[in-house]
């Protein structure tokens, strides 16, 4: 069994040429949900705001009260990043097996977005399990024996996280294309594939992290004429917009890059 993996890699600049409309889309349901989340944790973590702007982003300055706050803002916005994920990456993966179905951007809500929802539940809890139990492996490898065998656990806990990865990627994608749930068969069909995989992960994440990196040297200069001209002035608040629908539509674009290659993967798979 083999797979063009270089070919897929790119699937996702091509979707995103051919269903500019359809990315656009799926950068408003983006910012549909960070509104959402935003409403639902702002009652939780405006009484520490102040609190966490000194702490600058170290964890250990926070009191207990604010560290209880960040877990309740946490457990808020899981769920409704798994929603988003069921809904957009059952339509980018719609629109890369089922180009036919392209109104509406090819997102529905229905029994495929149920499937997708109970796989990245099920997925999602796997890998909350795994990164939890490597970082207490390398916590108590390190109280017992010190920095290097801490780094040696941290690399085996390491290359095993990435290996579960390569292993769990094309479930999502190849449940949605046979049209049920396909933990087993998915599981089994990268057994096989697994360096062509990895090498396709590799080259995915390094495409989407140099979009990112674009959307971060975009962003700065908007950053730096919000905060010239005080939060008041009309600058301020062009830049704001503009952030406004840069991240939003970033993240779709990211997404797209991410989730499309794997589903033409599984396009190419024989039937089983």
């Amino acid at each position: 069994m083999k797979i063009a993996a270089t070919e897929a890699a790119f699937e996702g600049f091509r979707l995103s040429r051919r269903r500019p409309a359809a990315v656009a889309l799926w950068g408003g349901v983006w910012l549909l949900g960070l509104i959402v989340m935003l409403a639902a944790a702002l009652p939780v973590i405006s009484p520490f705001l102040n609190e966490m702007t000194a702490a600058a982003g170290d964890p250990a300055k926070l009191s207990p009260a604010a560290t209880a706050a960040v877990g309740q803002v946490s457990l808020i916005m899981i769920p409704i990043a798994i929603l988003l994920q069921a809904l957009l990456a059952t339509a980018v993966y719609r629109a890369v097996l089922r180009p036919e179905q392209a109104r509406f951007g090819s997102m529905r809500l229905g029994r495929d977005e149920g499937r997708m929802l109970i796989v990245s539940l099920a997925i999602g809890c796997v890998s909350v399990v795994v990164n939890l139990g490597g970082e207490a492996l390398v916590q108590a490898a390190t109280a017992s024996g010190g920095m290097i065998i801490g780094a040696l656990v941290w690399l085996v806990a390491t290359a095993a996280s990435i290996w579960l990865s390569v292993r769990l990627c094309l479930i999502a994608p190849l449940s949605f294309h046979r049209g049920r749930l396909s933990f087993v068969e998915g599981w089994k069909v990268t057994r096989p594939l697994f360096w062509p995989l990895l090498g396709l992960q590799v080259v995915v994440f390094a495409l989407a992290a140099v979009v990112v990196l674009l959307l971060i040297l975009i962003g700065w200069p908007l950053q730096v004429v919000m905060s010239a001209g005080g939060p008041t002035s009309p600058g301020a608040a062009l830049g704001a917009l503009l952030i406004l629908i840069l991240l939003p539509l970033g993240m779709a674009m990211v997404s797209t890059l991410l989730w499309a290659p794997f589903a033409a993967v599984c396009r190419d798979l024989p039937k089983p």
